[in-house]
C-alpha cells in the first residue's frame, strides 16, 4: 500500500510544489492548532535543558528520560523505556560531524530509548515521528535538541484522543549525538512494519535578521531554485527544512503542505538529499564531502534500512550560533515555531494515515 501525496509534486532538486490542503484537513489543521501550546512547549524545554548524556552527564540524561516517560504516561500512551546495548562498535566524536570516525571506539554501549505507541484500528503498520534527547558535553541542548522532545511531547498531549488506522509511534532517541545507536537499536528490535518516519532535529531557531541563514558553498548549483528564494528573501532564517528522499516524498508534501497552510508559504524549504538526486546524486556524494551534512542525524538510520523518513529542521549551525554551545538554552528559542512545526506534523500524521 503505497503512501499518498496531497497534492505536491517534484519541480526542481526536491522543491516540491505545493496544493491546499483539502476543506477537511484544513478544518482539522485549525483545531488542532487551537489545542497546541506554546508555553506547555516552552515548560517541557526548560524542564530537560542541561547537559543530557549516558556518557557525560548521566543525571542530567535520567531527569530528562523521567520527565519524558511521565509525560507520555500522562497523555495516555502505552511507554516503554527500552534500554539497548552495543558492544564493540565505532561512534563519532562530541560535538563533532555527525560522521563515523574509526579512532572513536566504544567497548559497550548502554543507553534506552523512551517509546510511546497508540494503537491503530488496523494494527498493520506504523507511523513513527522521534526526536533525540541526548547532548553534546556541557551544552543545555534547548535547540539541539530539547526543542524536537518538547515537539513530541505536544503531539502526544493533542493526538492522545484521536483515532487512527495505522499505530503511532513517538520515540525519544538515545545517544543520536555519538552515532545515532538509539535509532539504530529501534530499527534492529522492531516488529512492527514503519510506514514513514518523521524525525525533528534542532526545530526551535528562527531569526528576521537579514544574513542570519548561512549557505553550504557551491549548493545553489543543486539546489538554484531554493537557494534563489533565500537570497531573494535576504538570506533571513525563519523558515523549516525539510530533507527527504525520493521514497518519502509523500511524506515531505504532507509536512511541507500543512505548514504552508498554517504559516505561509515562505515558512517551509524542502530539499532533496544531495546523494539521492537522480543522475548527479553518485558523483556529488564522491566529490562533495557536505553531503554528509544532510545525514547529520537518527532519519539517515532509517533511509539506510530503507524506511521512508524525512529531517525537519531549523539548520542547526548554519543558522543558529548556540548550536553544541553552552549558550543553547531555552530563551534564544522561538516557541511559536515550535508550535506550528507540531501543528503541521499532527496534520501530515493525519494525511500520511490514509495512506
Amino acid at each position: 500500500m503505497a503512501l499518498r501525496t496531497v497534492g505536491g509534486r517534484i519541480i526542481g532538486s526536491g522543491e516540491l510544489r505545493l496544493a491546499p490542503l483539502p476543506t477537511a484537513l484544513a478544518t482539522w489543521a485549525a483545531e488542532i492548532s487551537s489545542l497546541v501550546s506554546a508555553e506547555r512547549i516552552r515548560d517541557d524545554v526548560e524542564a530537560i535543558a542541561e547537559p543530557r548524556s549516558r556518557l557525560t552527564a548521566p543525571e542530567g540524561m535520567a531527569r530528562a528520560e523521567k520527565h519524558i516517560a511521565t509525560a507520555l504516561q500522562a497523555a495516555g500512551w502505552e511507554t516503554a523505556v527500552e534500554p539497548f546495548a552495543f558492544s564493540d562498535v565505532i561512534g563519532v566524536r562530541d560535538g563533532a560531524e555527525h560522521v563515523a570516525d574509526p579512532s572513536v571506539t566504544y567497548e559497550r554501549l548502554e543507553g534506552a530509548n523512551v517509546v510511546a505507541r497508540k494503537r491503530g484500528t488496523s494494527g498493520r503498520r506504523a507511523i513513527l515521528v522521534g526526536a533525540h534527547f541526548d547532548t553534546v558535553s556541557a551544552s543545555p541542548g534547548a535547540d539541539d535538541n530539547a526543542s524536537g522532545v518538547a515537539a513530541l511531547l505536544e503531539l502526544a498531549r493533542v493526538l492522545g484522543s484521536a483515532r487512527f488506522e495505522h499505530d503511532l509511534l513517538l520515540v525519544a532517541f538515545d545517544m543520536e549525538e555519538i552515532g545515532s545507536f538509539g535509532a539504530r537499536s529501534l530499527i534492529r528490535a522492531s516488529t512492527t512494519e514503519l510506514a514513514a518516519v518523521i524525525v525533528f532535529e534542532s526545530i526551535g531557531y528562527t531569526s528576521n535578521r537579514p544574513g542570519s541563514q548561512t549557505l553550504l558553498p557551491g549548493i545553489g548549483l543543486l539546489y538554484p531554485a531554493q537557494v534563489g528564494r533565500i537570497r531573494r528573501r535576504r538570506l533571513v532564517g525563519d523558515w523549516t527544512l525539510v530533507i527527504f528522499r525520493g521514497p518519502s516524498l509523500p511524506i515531505a508534501c504532507a509536512f511541507a503542505e500543512a505548514l504552508a497552510s498554517l504559516a505561509g508559504p515562505d515558512a517551509v524549504m524542502t530539499i532533496r538529499d544531495p546523494g539521492d538526486l537522480p543522475v548527479l546524486g553518485g558523483m556529488v556524494t564522491r566529490v562533495a564531502p557536505w553531503v554528509r551534512d544532510f545525514a547529520r542525524s537518527d532519519h539517515a538510520e532509517f533511509w539506510k534500512a530503507g524506511v521512508p523518513a524525512v529531517q525537519l529542521t531549523d539548520t542547526a549551525d548554519f543558522r543558529n550560533p548556540n548550536y553544541h554551545q553552552p549558550t543553547d538554552t531555552p530563551d534564544t528559542l522561538d516557541y511559536a515555531r515550535i508550535a506550528v512545526v507540531a501543528t503541521a506534523t499532527a496534520v501530515a500524521v493525519k494525511h500520511l494515515d490514509r495512506g
